[in-house]
């Protein structure tokens, strides 16, 4: 079933003014990607299921929080997900790295992979291999840098240098 595109940012709006509709759009448009994001971070369905339930709350309940001049409707949904779901293992005490290698289950961010051309996967694939690793590790499975510089065996500090440069490339590259 294709949907038509979603303006994130009007359908926001009309959410802070209570409808359903646009909730409920954005809902069937999103929940399959929020899904699968939430199942990549947590590692298992029933709490991926549950965080995408909290995280469509919170965005009912707040969508009249959201500034479109902070940046885009969707990346605010996603941002809600990720720190609900980085709490979440937080809360759990549990250590978020799992037994298999280090990038398993991390997006290679190829550039011939399928992602549309100025698409953030497309951006990374122009950063070098040492700045791309440690920002998904840190977007996709919610590690901190103390937990990626130990597995990939370089001092934090370089690896915060590394990071932030691969930051700034990727602004640039976006804005070009």
């Amino acid at each position: 079933m294709a949907f038509a595109p979603v303006d994130y940012d009007a359908a926001l709006r009309a959410c802070a003014r209570g409808d359903e509709n646009a909730f409920q759009r954005l809902y069937e448009h999103e929940a399959p990607r929020m899904l699968a994001l939430g199942l990549s971070m947590l590692g298992q369905r029933a709490s991926a299921e549950e965080l995408l339930r909290d995280t469509f709350t919170l965005i009912w309940k707040n969508a009249d929080s959201f500034d479109e001049g902070s940046g885009t409707g969707r990346a605010w949904m996603y941002s809600i997900l990720r720190y609900r779901a980085l709490k979440r293992l937080r809360q759990a005490a549990r250590n978020p790295l799992p037994d298999a290698g280090i990038g398993d289950d991390i997006p290679d961010g190829g550039g011939s992979g399928g992602a549309p051309d100025g698409s953030l996967l497309e951006a990374l694939s122009h950063l070098d291999e040492t700045q791309r690793l440690p920002i998904l590790m840190a977007f996709y499975k919610g590690y901190t840098y103390e937990q990626i510089a130990l597995r990939m065996k370089v001092p934090a500090i370089q690896l915060k240098t590394r990071v932030q440069v691969g930051l700034s490339l990727l602004r640039e590259l976006r804005q070009a």
